[in-house]
């Protein structure tokens, strides 16, 4: 049995969809906090997301609990705009962009923990970040006590802002040109005092770059 999930593991570090399964199935229970463009709390609410393999298909349903609300994706391969590391991180978002807005979706994981962000951006930098705690194993999230207000640090072209200790939200916050290099990355220091973290980049063409383990 050791044999097979060290297999398991190791197939999952080169295979992005062994490596979303492993890290990611089972059911999240999560806390959503919706940030301004300065990174001011607006609002927060409760979730459920249950991801899991059926039939060959990967299958994710994320449930609102304040309205019964539900969203559901469906995929067999992992989507050409989807990223994933070897830890179970992932992004996902356009192949390609433009100045005029555009949104990412980021995610670390460590164990039964998970960090999230969606970043959304309009014509003038960020427009609204979406921060995500989440756990599972019949747990329940852990979310900051206090509404949000992102401390946020300089980092060569980009903005870092700070939603809690030991998380990093990797942003753009300038007034793009069509030549602009761009990014949005997420970064955790989890429990275990190990980084878990993911980029994603466009170059100045504005093609999705390939992963890297850089930061920032």
């Amino acid at each position: 049995m050791e044999e097979n999930a060290l297999s398991t593991t190791k197939k999952g570090m080169n295979d992005p969809r062994t490596a979303l399964l492993l890290h990611n199935q089972g059911l999240w229970q999560g806390c959503f906090m919706r940030l301004n463009s300065s990174g001011i709390e607006e609002d927060r609410f409760l979730t459920s997301l249950e991801v899991q393999e059926r039939d060959g298909v990967i299958e994710s349903c994320l449930t609102y609990k304040r309205t019964g609300q539900q969203r559901l994706m469906n995929f067999e391969t992992v989507p050409f705009s989807m990223q994933v590391n070897g830890t179970g991180g992932w992004s996902l978002g356009p192949s390609s962009v433009t100045p005029f807005g555009w949104v990412g979706e980021l995610s670390v994981v460590s164990g039964i923990e998970r960090r999230r962000i969606v970043a959304r951006y309009g014509h003038n930098g960020v427009d609204q970040v979406v921060y995500i705690v989440e756990t599972k194993s019949g747990g329940e999230p852990s979310p900051p006590s206090q509404p949000i207000q992102c401390k946020t640090n300089p980092c060569g072209d980009w903005v870092v802002w700070q939603p809690e200790p030991g998380v990093e939200v990797l942003l753009d916050t300038r007034d793009r040109q069509m030549s602009d290099f761009t990014v949005c990355g997420l970064r955790w220091l989890d429990s275990n005092g190990e980084h878990q973290q993911i980029v994603r980049r466009y170059d100045t063409t504005g093609q999705l770059e390939s992963l890297s383990d850089v930061w920032p």
